[in-house]
């Protein structure tokens, strides 16, 4: 059931009977301009072209999504949704099965999932493909590569549903065998449930892989050992512990929990990773220590929002430690910085780029109306969490220092270059991570202080896994995007990035787009899956 949308109260045109006039009108005139522009540009030089590379076909079909895109921001349309609380029959799917998943469980309820005025539900699915694979464990002999795909629509927009437009993403995955199931997530889009929903519906999917696919060990004597655990300050307390094994890319790939014998609380937990600092002491005791390994390969999938939804999924597993992190993430034009829609003041703002290129409209006004609703409750300040918009202004400098910030600020695609790159990682950067200062009692990453902090003395990246960024140098998302990945190589992820040269938003699922660019793109994503799928995990 859809909750109070307040944002459509301020569009001008979002109540009956002014929003079937101005759609009919927005669609006639649109209809009318076609011809317009065929034979505009097809008079023109090449060079007057939005890009000389573009066809006309290709030029028609931006400038005609961006005025339909228009409806969206004042008129409050919107396309390709489903009721999250639905069932689907399967018997109606052609391509996929339709699976409830239960709720995240209680035991990973923590950090900024939980939100007392959102509440935890089940979660649906369209898994591809259709029919489960005969032996999933060990398929063909190898590691089962799943991937869970968080579709994109500005989070109140598309669907999990395979005849979705986003569903091209793992359909045309799955048509080549890059991976061996893709489950495709039906969060809550922001008609129905504000932040953290989507974050809460993509970590009980994900949840739920990793212990489906997981080898529990279960303790025994000779697995009683002694260990010398190192405390901070604020859990000296602790009596709960958690392990992690590493891959060959420096994260989580399965987790120990450790408990002590004497140990009167278990809820209590005490994170131990390669970056922790602080340490004040050390002790001794003996534990007894449950394994879980997990026994595939599991990839976040995201485009545009879900893009945005895929870098929060990763950083609560970062930060909670409660589960295996990942093993890659492929981000397909992520949106990375919603907080662009709230500058310090008006004077400040600065228009996305590619305005005439894109389809993609960039209106402030509306953008924050539809972001103040996905906030629902929550305090503004969230807006600037490193949860929403890891790319923004605010958080690197909060992270990395005004110089690295500044750096990367107007970088483009086409400068990101071998020379830039290693600038970037080697660029010293104060502060490396943001003080928390006060009231240190609250996690750092609730949403009780929502701000940019980390745990652990992590920065901003650190930990996260090896990375695929798509991206067209045509598109509106380019600079916040670029940032990101600078932000990622400075903290060591291995970051592969495809441009698409010309490309505008989302491009793969653009059924409109010069097909051989298309394909070229997906080559370079599914030789990146199968680096990610060979890689060999080994023992920190």
């Amino acid at each position: 059931m859809s909750r109070d949308s307040p944002h459509l109260d301020e569009m001008p045109y979002s109540r009956e009977p002014l929003k079937t006039l101005y759609v009919a009108q927005r669609l006639l005139t649109t209809m009318l301009l076609v011809p317009f522009w065929v034979l505009y540009y097809a008079c023109v030089p090449r060079s007057r072209r939005p890009r000389p590379s573009w066809s006309l076909k290709q030029i028609v079909s931006v400038n005609f999504m961006r005025r339909v895109y228009r409806v969206a921001e004042v008129a409050g349309v919107t396309w390709g949704t489903r009721d999250p609380d639905a069932n689907c029959d399967n018997r109606t799917l052609n391509e996929t099965r339709f699976e409830w998943v239960e709720p995240l469980p209680e035991d990973l309820r923590s950090g900024i999932v939980v939100d007392d005025q959102v509440p935890f539900r089940r979660v649906g699915i369209c898994v591809w493909p259709k029919h489960k694979p005969a032996d999933l464990e060990a398929h063909a002999g190898q590691t089962p590569v799943i991937g869970i795909f968080l579709h994109g629509g500005g989070y109140c927009h598309m669907s999990a549903h395979e005849k979705s437009k986003t569903s091209k993403i793992p359909r045309r995955l799955m048509q080549d065998k890059a991976f061996t199931e893709i489950h495709s997530v039906e969060y809550r889009l922001l008609q129905h449930a504000p932040f953290p929903a989507a974050v809460q519906d993509a970590a009980a999917v994900y949840a739920h892989l990793v212990r489906r696919h997981t080898c529990l060990n279960i303790p025994s004597a000779s697995s009683s050992k002694a260990t010398s655990e190192t405390f901070t300050d604020r859990d000296s307390q602790n009596q709960d512990h958690i392990h992690g094994t590493t891959g060959s890319d420096g994260h989580l790939t399965n987790i120990e929990y450790t408990k002590s014998k004497d140990s009167k609380d278990s809820k209590n937990n005490e994170i131990h990773g390669k970056n922790e600092k602080q340490t004040t002491g050390v002790t001794t005791k003996v534990t007894e220590t449950t394994t879980y390994e997990k026994h595939c390969k599991i990839i976040l999938i995201g485009d545009s929002a879900g893009g945005n939804l895929v870098l929060a999924l990763a950083r609560w597993i970062r930060d909670e430690a409660r589960l295996p992190a990942p093993d890659g993430l492929l981000l397909l034009s992520p949106s990375c910085d919603p907080s662009h829609a709230f500058p310090d003041t008006p004077s400040c703002y600065v228009p996305r780029p590619h305005a005439e290129t894109d389809y993609l409209v960039d209106t402030p006004e509306p953008r924050a109306l539809l972001q103040r609703t996905f906030l629902g409750h929550n305090p503004l300040e969230t807006m600037h969490s490193p949860y929403v918009s890891p790319a923004s202004q605010r958080v690197l400098k909060a992270f990395y220092g005004d110089q690295f910030a500044t750096s990367v600020e107007s970088l483009t695609i086409r400068a990101l270059d071998a020379e830039v790159r290693a600038n970037i990682r080697n660029m010293i950067s104060v502060p490396s991570t943001p003080v928390l200062g006060g009231e240190l009692e609250r996690s750092p990453t609730s949403l009780r202080r929502p701000m940019m902090a980390s745990p652990r003395g992590l920065s901003l990246f650190t930990d996260f896994p090896r990375t695929c960024v798509v991206l067209g140098d045509a598109e509106r998302l380019e600079r916040e995007v670029i940032k990101l990945v600078g932000a990622m190589e400075r903290d060591g992820v291995k970051v592969r990035t495809a441009w698409v040269e010309d490309g505008v938003h989302d491009v793969l699922i653009m059924g409109w787009w010069d097909q051989k660019v298309i394909d070229k793109v997906w080559t370079e994503v599914e030789a990146w899956v199968d680096d990610v799928a060979t890689s060999r995990t080994v023992a920190s």
